[in-house]
């Protein structure tokens, strides 16, 4: 039937069937254009990410880590020649050992005679050996002998302040012996050596150049007032030896030989033999309790080099 043959309900029939189909239609269109850009979007999403998959596949190909996943490119060659013998096993490096840091001292010993701090005992003699030195004084302290007293001027001082000190708190001290030149050390000894030798000798004088007397930094001090000890062993024993253990590193002097340590410096215990070093190095040498030798670290000095000492004044330089 042709459509002018249609009925008014049969032409509005057909037509809503048009537009139905039209509908559909648009909506196929509608979703193909929305397919495609899906579409193109996802490629180029991909795309790229592909290409750089491809160049990175493409570079470890050439450059020779892998080839087919075979492994080297230089093995796949035929770069293959046996070395000759068993394979050197892997060798760790050692770590290069951490030097010793230096300890945390106030002092080192030196070897100038000029320094507060030279170390001179049996095994460590002044240089030169007739060494003197130039900024000798005379302490204004009390003394026991009617001659002069000398020692170098920053000693004079401190022993001046530590005899005042002592004073004040009721002990009473006295200077009996300070510096002694080469040739004066050289008359002690001798005199002695001659009487009894160089053994009996050597236990209570020291040669001429190996004395601390003779640096100008020691002193001996007494208790003169005391009448139960004025000098010797005893003086360890009276309030003013007590006195001088207690307080002479505050004024920086130590007990250079110190009780039980005679196989280090070679001298009977002399609590009266104050050697000054400073107040810093005197003040850790007596809260450790050591020697000079042990506080630098240095080795016992019980004996000497040479078994007989050259007593001939001549020889002296």
């Amino acid at each position: 039937m042709s459509r002018g043959e249609l009925t008014e309900a049969g032409r509005r029939h057909w037509q809503q069937k048009q537009e139905r189909r039209a509908k559909i239609y648009r909506r196929r269109r509608a979703l193909a254009v929305v397919v495609l850009i899906a579409v193109l979007l996802l490629i180029g999403y991909l795309f790229p990410r592909a290409w750089g998959w491809v160049s990175q596949l493409s570079s470890e190909a050439f450059s020779g880590e892998t080839l087919s996943g075979e492994g080297p490119l230089d093995e796949v060659r035929g770069n293959q020649i046996p070395e000759s013998g068993a394979p050197e096993p892997e060798t760790t490096p050692e770590p290069e050992p951490t030097p010793e840091e230096a300890p945390d001292r106030a002092s080192d010993p030196s070897r100038d005679p000029d320094s507060i701090h030279v170390l001179v005992n049996r095994q460590n003699p002044l240089q030169p050996e007739d060494y003197a030195p130039e900024d000798l004084v005379a302490p204004e302290v009390r003394m026991s002998t009617q001659s002069q007293l000398l020692l170098r001027e920053e000693a004079a001082e401190a022993l001046e302040e530590l005899i005042q000190d002592a004073g004040e708190d009721g002990q009473v001290l006295a200077m009996t012996s300070g510096y002694r030149s080469y040739a004066a050390q050289l008359e002690v000894y001798a005199n002695r050596h001659s009487a009894v030798g160089t053994e009996e000798t050597d236990e209570l004088v020291a040669r001429p150049g190996y004395s601390e007397h003779q640096t100008g930094l020691a002193a001996d001090v007494i208790s003169i007032d005391n009448p139960n000890c004025i000098q010797g062993h005893c003086f360890a024993d009276t309030p003013e030896g007590a006195w001088v253990a207690e307080h002479a590193a505050d004024h920086g002097f130590v007990i250079r030989y110190l009780d039980g340590a005679e196989e280090i410096t070679g001298y009977q215990f002399e609590p009266w033999h104050l050697r000054y070093v400073g107040e810093e190095t005197a003040q850790e040498v007596a809260a450790e309790d050591l020697t000079l030798e042990e506080y630098w670290d240095r080795p016992a000095a019980a004996e000497y080099d040479v078994e007989e000492p050259d007593l001939d004044p001549a020889g002296t330089s």
